[in-house]
């Protein structure tokens, strides 16, 4: 027996021989993931360079000069922007020294990069869905994960929240696995301390893995009681044992990786970048579900309103069907619980015990994919950018989507291949829609908000500024393709809120880059900012724009040199 379930959470026994080793998901999830890999770096160079690449593309190479120079080199304490101190810069490094081979322009190698871990993460789903709800959920829950335009487009160019999604990921999977057993291998535990190190040293709120363990690990204590009773003393020793290992060995990781914890204690340091970001100032207004509403004053509902809006509908309705059959389960554990212990008095808890010990892994998903989010919605966090700090709940919301559709599946054979045809139009449909709006997917909106089209104004939707880069490549194609007599090369001014000096890697050209719209020959908005907007200098040239809702704007002086080759 492998320790394996099926969708209905039931032993799979397994013949041994190579060709039974092969797990039958196994391909329609590698194949996944393969064309998955294909597409995204065949495509990784049409993204546009969003508004924190611009600081992270500075903070990697200065956290590299910190570990090369023998730790003397402070340039990434003093001269990068301060905030990204309280981020771990491992991934910064790691697409530093990538871009350093000079393989194609740095942002493309940025997204490819971005691209790759991110990837990396959505792999995992498939061995967490193999030793928690079910394997046959790790396929759709990548189908769900890839057709879903904000998570999809998001993978490019969110530099610090997509590596934070894998470290998430790989946490998760590490202690799904030391919960297999009672008492944790040794290999496992040494796995969970390096992946929730990983995790740590990227966001602060990796911490909450720790939670995630520490409940796991004591469910695995419990079976070992209600198994062997008094005898259970050295299984609960061994268990603590590893608990505590996990966390040594998380938080040697941590200060290894994460500069800003080796500057002082790590403790104290950790917890001034934890208490930056759970009290951080960005208060200003943005639209969300038609109101105006302010990043310091969000309602409790409004990370469910946001996916209630961001995710596809069928995505949401196996959510749904998810939490009705969770609640099923729910009900008929406590209702056989108290059967049984009206029955056998106490001693009837041994048998309900002895089952919420055991579900322990699933417990761990349906933990990954509620609590951090309870979290934030209990702590009335400040959040922006619609809810990409969420981004690595994402996944695991995926997990129990498959897991429902597993069951759907399961519970109508005789329908079957009508429900995966149907299915597999409607994913047809959404992969059609993301092609539509390539390379801005992340923009995709549901039907309930009325599409992107219909969420346009009533939402914040390109709030990476990542069209901006889409309308310089045409403003370039422009002026390649016309005759000019300017003596100069044409200033430019993108308008990315707080970043306009640090615009220059999006410029292919050999253009110069203005910082204010009255030295500019050019200016290009962006939704977050609209910079030229109501400038009578100022003559509109081109708009990009995704099912009739515009997200950047292009215009030229109307007193330049270029206006007569920009605007013939």
């Amino acid at each position: 027996m492998t320790g394996e379930i099926d969708a209905l959470d039931r032993p799979i026994i397994r013949p041994h021989g190579v060709a039974a080793q092969v797990d039958a998901n196994l391909l329609p999830g590698m194949a996944v993931l393969a064309t998955a890999l294909v597409i995204g770096l065949a495509t990784a160079g049409h993204y546009g360079m969003t508004i924190d690449e611009f600081n992270t593309d500075d903070y990697g190479p200065k956290a590299l000069a910190w570990y090369t120079s023998g730790f003397t080199d402070r340039s990434h304490f003093e001269t990068v922007e301060f905030s990204l101190w309280y981020y771990g810069p491992w991934f910064q490094i790691l697409t530093a020294l990538v871009q350093s081979l000079g393989l194609a322009d740095a942002v493309t190698v940025r997204h490819a990069m971005t691209f790759l871990i991110g990837i990396t993460g959505l792999a995992t789903l498939l061995p967490i869905a193999r030793f928690s709800v079910g394997r046959w959920a790790g396929p759709a829950a990548l189908i769900l994960c890839l057709i879903s335009g904000y998570l999809y487009g998001g993978l490019f160019f969110s530099p610090i929240d997509v590596p934070f999604l894998t470290a998430m990921c790989l946490a998760t999977l590490a202690i799904v696995l030391m919960a297999r057993q009672v008492v944790p291998t040794w290999s496992a535990t040494i796995c969970a301390g390096l992946a929730t190190g990983l995790a740590i040293a990227t966001r602060t709120g990796g911490i909450i893995t720790h939670a995630y363990l520490v409940g796991a690990m004591a469910l695995c204590g419990l079976e070992a009681l209600v198994l062997n009773a008094r005898t259970a003393r050295l299984q609960l020793w061994a268990i603590t044992i590893r608990t505590a290992a996990v966390i040594a060995i998380g938080w040697v990781i941590a200060v290894a990786l994460w500069p800003w914890l080796q500057i002082g204690n790590p403790l104290d340091q950790f917890t001034t970048a934890y208490m930056h970001f759970a009290n951080i100032s960005q208060d200003f207004g943005f639209a969300h579900w038609g109101e105006e509403v302010q990043t310091e004053a969000l309602a409790w509902s409004y990370i469910p309103g946001q996916w209630f809006a961001r995710l596809p509908v069928g995505f949401l309705g196996l959510l749904v069907l998810a939490l009705l059959l969770a609640f099923h389960r729910t009900f008929r554990f406590w209702r056989t619980s108290i059967a049984l212990v009206v029955i056998h008095g106490a001693f009837g808890l041994r048998r309900p015990a002895l089952l919420l010990a055991r579900s322990r892994r699933i417990l761990l998903v349906w933990a990954a994919a509620f609590a951090p989010v309870g979290f934030l919605m209990i702590q009335h966090a400040t959040l922006y950018d619609g809810v990409r700090h969420t981004l690595f709940v994402i996944p695991m919301l995926a997990l129990l989507a498959g897991w429902a559709f597993a069951r759907l599946l399961r519970s109508f054979s005789r329908a079957r291949i009508m429900i995966a045809t149907l299915a597999a139009v409607y994913g047809a449909a959404l992969v059609i829609d993301l092609v539509r709006l390539h390379p801005l997917e992340y923009v995709a909106m549901n039907a309930f908000a009325g599409g992107t089209s219909g969420a346009c104004g009533r939402f914040e939707l390109d709030y990476w500024g990542a069209a901006s880069t889409e309308a310089l490549r045409r403003l370039e194609h422009r002026l390649d393709g016309a005759a000019t007599s300017a003596p100069n090369a044409p200033r430019v001014l993108i308008c990315v809120p707080f970043r306009e000096q640090m615009a220059g890697p999006m410029l292919r050209r050999n253009w110069q880059l203005a910082l204010d719209a009255k030295q500019a020959d050019f200016v290009i908005e962006t939704e977050r900012s609209r910079c030229a907007r109501d400038n009578a200098e100022l003559m509109l040239i081109d708009e990009i724009a995704r099912d009739r809702c515009p997200f950047s704007w292009t215009y030229v002086k109307r007193n330049s040199a270029f206006a007569t080759a920009a605007h013939p």
